[in-house]
Formats: C-alpha cells, structure tokens, sequence
C-alpha cells in the first residue's frame, strides 16, 4: 500500500480567492480529485497534459481511502488530506492542472505495516456517523402525503438520548462496529462532531449542462481518537485496508495508527 499527503493551500484571507478552500468545501469533488491520480494508462498516454474533461471510464476504479485531516473552518491557511491506496498514485498527473489547490509537492511512501495480537496504537479516524433503520416509505403528491405500506432499509445519523453523552453514545456505537474489525477500542475520545457536505451532479438526459440537476450530499462526521487493541492481526489488517463504515469515497473510514 501507499500512503500520500498532500498540504493544501486553503487561504487566510476572506477577501481574497481560496481555491483549495472552495475545493475542499464539496467532498464529492475532493474524491473526484484523488481518483484522477489512478488514469488508465490509455488517458494519461493519449492526454499527457490533462486538457479532455473528466470521464469516470478513464480512471481505474482502484481502491482508496482518504481524510481531511484538520479543521478548515476558521483562518488557516494550510489544509491536510491523507489518502491511503493500493496503488502508487500519479498526483503530477491529477493536479497538473489545478496545481494551485496545492501549497507543497505531494508526499508519499510505501505503507505495510504488521501486526501482532495483543498490540496496542493510537488511532485517529472520521467516521460517518450513521446507522440502518426500517423506515415506512412515504409518498408526495398534490393531496399530501401517504404511507405505501412498504419498508425501506435505509441510512440515517445515529442519534442518542438526552440522559447520554456524545462522548459515550459514539465511543459504544464505535466499539459495537470495532468487534468484527479485529480490534478493541481501550479508549476513545471524541474530537469534533460535524457536517461533512457536497453536491453530485446527475445525469438529465439530452438536457444542456447548464440544466444539469445537482444533488446535494449531507453526512453526519464524528472524528475519532484514542487506543486501540489489536484481537486478530489478519482481520484488522483487511480493516486497515479496506476501511470501516460507510461513505469511504467520501472522505470516511480511513483507520490511521501508530504505536503506543
């Protein structure tokens, strides 16, 4: 595996354009982004300085994780996004041309690390903070709105009583999760609860783009730190790998440890 960082150039003043900023702002477009450092090697052969739009097809649908790893909400003017692939990713490529969301050459290294049972690491990750639940489908129509009888399966943000703290309510929802991960969370502390937002534009037919339909993307974050027991070194290595949660292409799930 390979782990990069890129520092992103974010602004400190209001009053002047922020790129990297407005950028980081839309997690669908940050993930759009990072997945244009893994080109078929067609695109990037026949388009050597990036000037064809974007098309999904020509971008291998190789696996990765990533985190906007600090808070861009007051006046910093550095950003970090930690992205972990299966692949070495080409960013030269991916940000020829929008090099000016960048403050510093990416880094990357090679990232394989092992573990033993019973270890134990500081971990930090960005969980989306919701679960599944019966919902009965509801229907609009000119006459107000009917119930349909039928059950949805659907995703919505996890929520707690009153009598129970954030800090418990997600630390035990975090643990419940961590089980058939491989590892135990020994503790967890909840760094900063939020909104993590984006926008998706959708296919409208034979519509101008101008008429194009966007879709707007809410998600509930909880950025999560603490230690952790490794239980089963192969299962929390897949874990590692591969994420844990949902939402992982926008921005969650990304498990980052270290030794105690």
């Amino acid at each position: 595996m390979y782990l990069s960082q890129l520092l992103i150039d974010t602004g400190g003043d209001p009053d002047r354009y922020r790129p990297g900023r407005m950028w980081l702002n839309n997690i669908y477009n940050v993930h759009r982004r990072l997945s244009m450092a893994f080109p078929m090697r067609l695109r990037r052969d026949a388009d050597r300085e990036f000037l064809k739009p974007y098309d999904p097809a020509d971008f291998a649908k190789r696996q990765f994780l990533f985190r906007v790893d600090n808070d861009i909400d007051g006046n910093s003017q550095r950003a970090v996004v930690i992205i972990q692939s299966t692949v070495k990713p080409d960013w030269d490529w991916a940000f020829q041309n929008a090099s000016h969301f960048l403050a510093a050459p990416p880094q990357v290294i090679e990232y394989n690390p092992i573990f033993k049972t019973g270890q134990e690491l500081h971990f930090r990750i960005l969980m989306n903070l919701s679960v599944k639940r019966n919902v009965e489908e509801v229907e609009e129509s000119a006459f107000g709105k009917t119930k349909t009888g039928r059950i949805l399966h659907k995703r919505v943000a996890f929520t707690w009583n009153e009598d129970t703290t954030p800090d418990d309510a997600i630390g035990d929802w975090f643990a419940g999760k961590a089980v058939a991960q491989g590892f135990c969370p020994i503790r967890t502390r909840l760094l900063n609860l939020a909104w993590v937002y984006g926008s998706k534009s959708e296919a409208t037919g034979m519509r101008p783009r101008r008429e194009n339909v966007f879709r707007k993307l809410k998600y509930r974050s909880a950025l999560l730190e603490g230690i952790l027991r490794v239980d089963d070194p192969v299962k929390f290595t897949a874990a590692l790998k591969n994420g844990i949660g949902s939402a992982k292409s926008m921005g969650f799930g990304l498990l980052s440890v270290r030794p105690v």
